[in-house]
């Protein structure tokens, strides 16, 4: 290894260097050692892994070599530093030109050399770069026999670098790269050019000791190549973009091309959200063969069309507007157009496919219209029988309390009763719970009219809740210990909340009402709040005798009440009138915020409501 190491000192090469590369992998200890692109990927154990940086950053290449373990790397470390530092030196050293030998081999190959369309270029590791071929002048303008005072790498673009490093790298090794590179080189005018290059290694040869570049100049090939990808990349983004789908099929049906239209009309499930562009890319992968066959199942039992289409293009008979309506309501119209190719041979067939169910729906319009008017006449009918009960219910909700007021008023007011008795005062405690009763059921009425009417404005300002929801449950601690309950706020401190602390303050106390209304004696109420990203979260928890799940569904429906309350708490309670929800859920959704109900019958109930920080609308 001291030899190794003093002999890396002494390097002047590119090709003593890679020497010593491929000597040092014959060390036990040394898995692999190799310059490369710094852009190749890596593979290996990391820690066992070092990279040494070799020429100017911008060259992007490096020593890289994988040790088989940790003590083989703290010995040989040392010697792999020396070589890159070898390999980094020989690639500073200028590689300037020199004039061509005068003769190179026989007569006649000299002569082919020098008159050769393709440039020839040779670079020895240890003198220079010459020119061979006269074409290096007629391309870039430069006299081959006195050649421009200049290196080999500053006549390529600084972008081409890496790749020209790379070959020439390969090529220090004995070994001849694969395939070709496009380097730009710059002419003696200024301009560049673009020359596809070979490279072919002879360091290893005696008489020759360089490497060989040959340059075709494709300047204007790549320009021709560049304008038809863009031409054809102009036509794939029409096509992509296009609102009709798109399917070019070979003789054998099998799909060549399909646009993002087509795509979501035959829903591939490569048209999600990152087709945004336009582009699908997965065309390949996809069996068409089972998305034609599933869109085939989706068109039900009408078989006469798609054997039409079958025949057609078995026969290269076009089709034009042949509407195929699918399961889900679609309708798309299909043609089949044959495609020929360069002297009328057949190149396959192009199908057409538009999304025509609204034009459709149009001429039939007269049949949907008269279906249409049916339905408005249920509906109707069924808005007059649900108008009937609802006028029904609010009588029947009014005449009772009416009624009792009316009678012990009378009772009350009857001179021969003198000071009032105990059987007075009860009857007075009935006209009041009564009169409350009615003056509840006139408000939410009134409430729940202009809610629906949207008349009703908001009146937002900044609210303390935690004051509000305080000021709430206070209200009704008297008639949770009344009832032997548990009646509990947890509420944390956070920002101000912009509402109509009113209606806000008529929502959570209908909440509380009903928890403890419908809560047996013994239970709890928990009033829990915290704010979040966009607003506040409530939440009203009993545990109470809880909701059927079959009359979950209807919670929000005008005069609803739960099928269990009347004998499921365990005293008697006031019957609701069935608006107290569907107030409340309008009061909350004009703010902007949702509510939510979750409950578990015979374990409690939880109402969950979100109010944001501002509303988001005004009433109206």
């Amino acid at each position: 290894m001291v030899d190794l190491v003093v002999r890396a000192a002494n390097a002047t090469t590119v090709v003593d260097a890679q020497r010593l590369v491929a000597e040092f992998r014959g060390f036990s200890g040394v898995r692999s050692a190799e310059i490369v692109s710094a852009l190749t990927p890596v593979v290996g154990e990391l820690d066992l892994l070092e990279r040494l940086p070799v020429g100017p950053a911008q060259w992007g290449q490096e020593l890289r070599v994988e040790f088989s373990a940790a003590p083989a790397r703290t010995e040989l470390l040392a010697a792999a530093a020396e070589i890159a530092a070898a390999a980094d030196r020989a690639l500073a050293q200028p590689c300037r030109a020199v004039p061509p030998p005068p003769m190179l081999g026989s007569p006649l190959a000299w002569a082919i050399t020098t008159g050769a369309r393709a440039m020839i270029l040779t670079v020895d590791p240890a003198r220079g770069w010459s020119a061979l071929s006269d074409s290096f002048g007629t391309v870039l303008g430069y006299d081959r026999h006195r050649p421009p005072d200049y290196r080999i790498i500053d006549l390529i673009h600084p972008d081409d670098r890496p790749a020209a490093v790379g070959m020439f790298l390969t090529c220090c090794t004995g070994r001849h790269p694969a395939g070709t590179v496009d380097l730009r080189l710059c002419t003696a005018n200024g301009h560049w050019r673009t020359i596809e290059v070979a490279a072919r290694s002879f360091v290893d040869d005696a008489q020759v000791g360089a490497v060989v570049f040959f340059g075709i100049d494709v300047t204007r090939q790549r320009e021709t190549e560049r304008t038809v990808l863009v031409e054809q990349q102009r036509l794939a983004r029409l096509v992509e973009t296009m609102g009709d789908g798109l399917l070019l099929l070979d003789e054998q049906g099998r799909v060549g091309l399909a646009n993002l239209a087509a795509h979501q009309l035959l829903d591939t499930g490569l048209a999600g959200p990152d087709t945004s562009r336009g582009q699908v890319t997965d065309d390949e992968q996809l069996d068409w063969a089972a998305v034609i066959g599933h869109t085939v199942d989706r068109l039900g039992a009408d078989a006469t069309r798609v054997e039409r289409l079958r025949e057609a293009f078995r026969a290269r008979r076009a089709i034009v507007g042949e509407e195929m309506p699918f399961d889900d309501g679609r309708v798309l119209e299909i043609d089949l157009v044959p495609v020929a190719g360069p002297g009328e041979s057949d190149s396959g067939t192009l199908v057409h496919i538009r999304d025509v169910t609204a034009r459709v729906a149009v001429r039939r319009g007269l049949e949907e219209r008269s279906r249409g008017l049916e339905e408005r006449n249920q509906a109707l009918i069924e808005a007059t029988a649900l108008n009937n009960e609802f006028v029904a219910s609010v009588s029947h909700e009014l005449r009772g309390p009416l009624s009792s007021v009316v009678a012990f008023a009378h009772l009350l007011g009857d001179a021969t009763t003198g000071d009032l008795s105990e059987d007075q005062r009860t009857y007075l405690d009935v006209i009041d719970r009564n009169a409350n009763r009615l003056l509840r059921l006139i408000e939410d009425l009134l409430l729940l009219s202009r809610l629906e009417a949207r008349t009703l404005q908001l009146k937002p300002m900044p609210t303390r809740l935690p004051e509000l929801l305080a000021v709430a449950v206070a209200e009704r601690t008297p008639a949770a210990l009344a009832a032997g309950l548990d009646l509990v706020l947890e509420c944390a401190e956070g920002p101000e909340l912009v509402c109509d602390d009113t209606r806000v303050h008529q929502v959570v106390d209908n909440l509380v009402s009903n928890a403890v209304k419908f809560t047996p004696s013994g239970g709890r109420v928990t009033v829990r709040a915290g704010p979040g990203d966009d607003g506040w979260t409530i939440a009203v928890v009993d545990s109470g005798v809880g909701i059927p799940a079959a009359d979950l569904p209807r919670l929000f429906s005008a005069f609803f009440r739960g099928s269990n309350v009347a004998a499921a708490v365990g005293r008697q309670v006031m019957p609701g009138t069935g608006l107290g929800l569907v107030v409340s859920r309008a009061i909350v959704e004009l703010h902007g915020g949702g509510i939510s109900v979750a409950s578990t019958e015979g374990v409690g109930t939880t109402v969950t409501l979100s109010l944001p920080s501002r509303p988001a609308r005004n009433g109206g």
